[in-house]
């Protein structure tokens, strides 16, 4: 065991890898959400439908993961399926994902669970959402429901994904539900969600004192265009001030609140100092960086591939003195080549952090399979499986067997450790 690809991949016995999914991304039928709601009414430019039948095939994509020797699967919980109407349990759907969660315990694959993966209940958005200060506790009852169904099961749960993607496309650029503009809206927004990650961790916490919780982070590495310029520098610094480091220091609360952090890492973002608007002239505008030496393939999405990128991030948070988990890190991409260094890459740098004595937890590739992505629709390819809309046939890519190479070499590592 230990071919060529994974020879130089050394990971500790216990570490997490496997691949990531969300509810409304591959479930299909989340007909009680707001992005259901949007996407019938034309405000969104794409309807997810079947998307990829996960909620009836999930066992069959389990059996993937599986085979290519993953040790653990982040998910997501539709809270729209548990509880459609306020204050009203659909039992049918808990035990569904309390079924969920013992198909992956059947595998030996460890349930790394989302809470709030960007949708919401639509009895809960028309009341005014995440705005209502009263929001807190509707999640807060949400997390309750949910951690006595699946808690003894569960050890690592995840509170909300990328609140700061969800504050800029939902209340700040207005593309996605609530649909707004509004910076005063925005920051209550991120003050209550804030509080309702506090409440789901005492509340896990309460019940399941062993449990690990966390939050996931977009994570991109924010850097200058040009460093010997003080404009663009500045403007670096205040947006990852804004995105990045912002959102831990309010989440943690002197790491009361955080017993890991989860990194969402994609890509790099090179600012310059920006013109016109106010909220240019603050946080810089986006540089496409086409004059950088060191500028990365693009994905499809237009993302810049730039794998040092996530080393430098790793290394960054370390001195928050928390433990990490990678719990997002993927490609949309047709060039199967381009996947396959991407992921080798990556891990790479992984595995360069932890010889640096950074606490990675695990890694996780977005996605298991093709997905809808969002305001994207189905077109961006991020799946380990391409996903036959049509048939709705899983059809493994390269990079799984690559991955499932160093999945199974870290595991025969481990046993052999033991």
């Amino acid at each position: 065991m230990g071919g060529p690809v994974s020879a130089d991949l050394r990971f500790p016995a216990g570490f997490l890898l496997g691949a990531a999914t969300s509810s409304h991304q591959v479930e299909g039928g989340n007909r009680w959400n707001d992005w259901w709601e949007g996407e019938q009414d034309g405000r969104l430019p794409h309807k997810s439908g079947d998307a990829c039948r996960h909620y009836e095939l999930y066992e069959e994509d389990f059996d993937l993961a599986h085979r290519w020797g993953h040790n653990a699967h982040r998910f997501s919980i539709e809270w729209s399926r548990c509880e459609p109407e306020a204050g009203t349990w659909n039992q049918r759907e808990i035990e569904h994902y309390q079924a969920v969660v013992a198909a992956l315990g059947r595998r030996g694959i460890e349930p790394i669970v989302t809470l709030h993966h960007f949708t919401n209940p639509e009895w809960f958005a028309r009341r005014g959402g995440w705005l209502r200060g009263d929001s807190v506790k509707l999640f807060s009852r949400y997390v309750e429901k949910v951690s006595q169904s699946l808690g003894d099961s569960v050890r690592y749960w995840i509170t909300t994904n990328e609140p700061t993607v969800f504050l800029k496309r939902a209340f700040l650029n207005g593309r996605w539900p609530p649909f707004q503009n509004s910076w005063i809206k925005a920051t209550l927004v991120l003050r209550n969600l804030v509080r309702a990650h506090r409440s789901a961790y005492r509340v896990l916490h309460r019940h399941w004192p062993e449990c690990r919780v966390g939050l996931s982070h977009s994570s991109p590495l924010i850097q200058p265009c040009n460093a010997e310029r003080s404009g663009d520098r500045a403007a670096a610094w205040l947006r990852d001030l804004a995105l990045n480091r912002t959102l831990l220091h309010l989440a943690s609360g002197g790491r009361r609140y955080l017993d890991f952090i989860g990194i969402n890492y994609y890509t790099r973002t090179i600012v310059r100092r920006g013109t016109g608007s106010a909220r240019a002239m603050l946080f810089g505008q986006e540089c496409d960086a086409d004059h950088h030496t060191d500028r990365g393939p693009v994905s499809t999405c237009g993302w810049e591939v730039y794998p040092a990128g996530l080393l430098t991030t790793l290394h960054r948070l370390k001195t928050l003195g928390l433990p990490l988990l990678i719990t997002e890190n993927g490609l949309a991409t047709d060039d199967e080549e381009l996947r396959n260094s991407f992921l080798i890459d990556h891990l790479r740098a992984v595995a360069r952090a932890l010889a640096d004595g950074v606490p990675v937890l695990g890694y996780f590739y977005w996605s298991l399979l093709d997905n809808f992505e969002w305001d994207l629709g189905m077109e961006p390819r991020f799946g380990l499986a391409a996903v036959d809309a049509q048939t709705q046939q899983r059809h493994p890519r390269p990079a799984a067997d690559i991955f499932s190479e160093i999945c199974r070499d870290h595991q025969a590592r481990s046993d052999s450790s033991r």
